[in-house]
């Protein structure tokens, strides 16, 4: 089909176009006013009794100690996996605007698990600020009750239980957003794909139309007319 043909039926079907443009634009300003999200993703490392985050050969690499570390993973998770995901990308990433992913420290991909480090990771995403806090606080505080609990149910002496803390830098809660150069690739963007399906489907239904109008012509010509009562025969 020919350029000419194209604009053609887009220009006798236009309404169509048109609707879906406007749908784009609408879908378009609600998502634009959703507004950002709040995120943070804190880290509790696990260590050997008596050593901290400083100490040369603390554990955090220690086999044992990761695997410590994954049994409060599946406590909290209530023995069901966690979503996987590239360690790469964040939690909103994947189109999450209200969720909690607890994982240990994944240092492989989506494909292939790689757990080399006594970590937990809990990545909180919300709405508002505070209620990204008081859930990252809730999950902190379940992790390190969680280390004790585990511990304490196999009678370990005090002096020799795993350690964990949070490390402090990872406490800090972020607000992301896009930006105006991104919103204004995304507007383009769904104009564009608006204005591609609108011509698409402007030029089917002109087609379909055309061949309905053919069939019923064609069915008329094959239709013997009717003897009009009075006219010679």
């Amino acid at each position: 089909m020919i350029i000419r043909e194209v604009l053609s039926a887009l220009l006798r079907r236009w309404y169509i176009a048109v609707s879906l443009v406007g749908c784009a634009a609408l879908v378009t300003v609600m998502l634009a006013r959703d507004g950002g999200i709040y995120t943070t993703t804190t880290v509790v490392s696990f260590m050997r009794p008596a050593t901290t985050s400083l100490s040369p050969a603390n554990g955090t690499n220690d086999f044992s100690v990761i695997a410590f570390a994954g049994a409060v993973v599946q406590e909290i998770n209530n023995g069901r996996p966690p979503a996987r995901y590239s360690e790469e990308a964040p939690y909103y990433g994947a189109g999450i605007r209200e969720g909690v992913l607890v994982q240990l420290a994944n240092s492989g991909n989506q494909w292939v698990s790689a757990f080399m480090t006594a970590e937990v990771k809990i990545q909180v995403v919300g709405r508002s600020f505070d209620s990204v806090e008081s859930t990252q606080l809730e999950l902190v505080d379940r992790v390190l009750h969680l280390s004790d609990a585990l511990q304490a149910a196999v009678a370990a002496p005090p002096g020799d239980r795993i350690s964990a803390s949070v490390v402090p830098l990872t406490m800090k809660i972020e607000y992301v957003s896009a930006s105006r150069t991104s919103q204004a690739a995304a507007g383009a963007a769904m104009f564009a794909a608006a204005l591609i399906v609108g011509t698409w489907c402007s030029v089917t239904v002109d087609r379909l139309v055309a061949q309905r109008r053919l069939r019923l012509s064609r069915a008329a010509a094959r239709t013997p007319g009717r003897v009009q009562e009075g006219s010679p025969s």
